[in-house]
């Protein structure tokens, strides 16, 4: 029988084994912990963050960057601040960068660095890894429990369940972590794609696939803004993209995607008052040149061609001929570039989970009101975070919490 079986190799996983064995050590004592993985290798979905660097915290990481139980997960937050997983990092050889925003990378760039340097770290200090098991059923027994797979099973004392949400789904995580848990009274809040493209009509897209651009960005219903983000969108074959755009994906959840659309400001900097003056001067200038040649200046030629066909509703004229009216829309076009929202890319696409066990269901150590002796961390809980390493902060300091309180029992 193993003291501490961990349901699941991820990022939260495999620091919660590591935590557990740490606090052992410490102590004076030793524990028979495992680590149960149902792919081949442990931390495929830690080695795709970041588009490969792992971006593994952020400096900026604290409650007000997350969404869901935010009040519940504030002490944890505050107990490992981005500066704490640093230095953990460190203690086991991994230097770290910080980058822009405040992103927080491995030196090498390299999500490997991470993943290895943790393998090393759970080796050395005796954690087994069972690859290959997918937990179908957790079951209470007399001492502990029992975690049954199709094939074999194991025993321990206490068991972290600990296997990720919905999100990437290819990576393993596909959401059977919440079947495990059903069965001791847990429940789940409605679950939905974060961090991830937002679905829009394709004819508005398409001929912008592959374009990128800066600008503002306004999640809107009615009029009314739900949240504004800024920074580089990409517009695909039908969605469009970037990182200040996925951090709308959560909100698509709550609200019927129809009355929902995203407005780009593609200068923000400038007013549509002195975007009419620079467009007006461009145009006269531009004489018998396409009209959108007029906005050359500002976007790039696909992005010009398509806001001045918005802007003039499909007619073709030159820049000179462009009316006081035109010049006007074009301006208004460029401040508010609208995409109708028709919901959010499949989990296949996503970074994490929107939604999870509600963290009323566990205490501060993150040990089940329900179960004593289950503990629950990372993406699983009802937690989630802004795109920048926010959410493998969350599965760093979960999974710290969860282990140190399991070997301490």
């Amino acid at each position: 029988m193993y003291d501490i079986a961990v349901v699941g190799g991820g990022a939260s996983g495999l620091a919660a084994a590591l935590a557990a064995a740490e606090t052992a050590e410490k102590a004076g004592r030793t524990l028979k912990i495992a680590v149960l993985e149902k792919n081949p290798r442990v931390g495929k979905k830690l080695l795709l963050t970041g588009n490969g660097r792992c971006n593994l915290t952020n400096r900026n990481a604290g409650p007000g960057r997350y969404y869901g139980d935010t009040d519940a997960a504030a002490g944890i937050l505050h107990r490992f601040p981005p500066e704490k997983i640093i230095r953990l990092f460190q203690s086991h050889g991994l230097l770290c960068r910080t980058l822009d925003e405040g992103r927080v990378y491995p030196y090498s760039l390299q999500a490997s660095s991470v993943l290895n340097v943790l393998r090393l770290s759970l080796e050395a200090a005796g954690v087994e890894t069972l690859c290959d098991f997918a937990v179908r059923s957790i079951e209470a027994t007399h001492g502990g429990f029992a975690l049954i797979s199709e094939k074999k099973s194991v025993k321990a004392k206490r068991v972290i369940v600990a296997c990720g949400g919905k999100a990437c789904p290819q990576s393993g995580s596909d959401g059977d972590g919440y079947a495990l848990l059903r069965p001791y009274g847990h429940t789940v809040s409605r679950l939905s794609p974060a961090l991830t493209q937002v679905r829009t009509d394709p004819k508005l897209v398409r001929p912008l696939k592959g374009v990128r651009c800066m600008a503002e960005a306004a999640l809107m219903q009615g009029g009314r803004k739900i949240k504004t983000t800024r920074g580089e969108v990409q517009f695909t074959e039908n969605s469009l993209s970037g990182i200040c755009i996925f951090e709308f994906a959560r909100f698509l959840g709550s609200y019927e995607p129809k009355t929902l659309e995203i407005t780009l400001d593609l200068a923000p900097e400038y007013r549509a008052e002195e975007l009419e003056r620079l467009i007006r001067t461009r145009a006269d200038a531009c004489g018998d040149m396409p009209a959108f040649a007029a906005l050359e200046g500002i976007l790039c030629k696909p992005l010009a061609i398509e806001v001045m066909r918005r802007a003039l509703q499909g007619a073709s004229v030159s820049a000179s001929s462009l009316t006081a009216q035109n010049v006007k829309n074009a301006a208004a076009t460029l401040k508010q570039y609208r995409f109708p929202v028709l919901g959010t890319a499949p989990w296949q696409n996503a970074q994490v989970t929107a939604g999870g066990v509600p963290l009323s269901e566990v205490d501060e150590n993150l040990q089940s009101r329900f179960c004593k002796g289950l503990y629950l961390c990372g993406e699983l809980l009802n937690l989630d975070g802004e795109c920048g390493g926010f959410n493998l902060h969350w599965a760093w300091a979960s999974g710290i919490t969860a282990g140190n309180a399991a070997a301490g029992i």
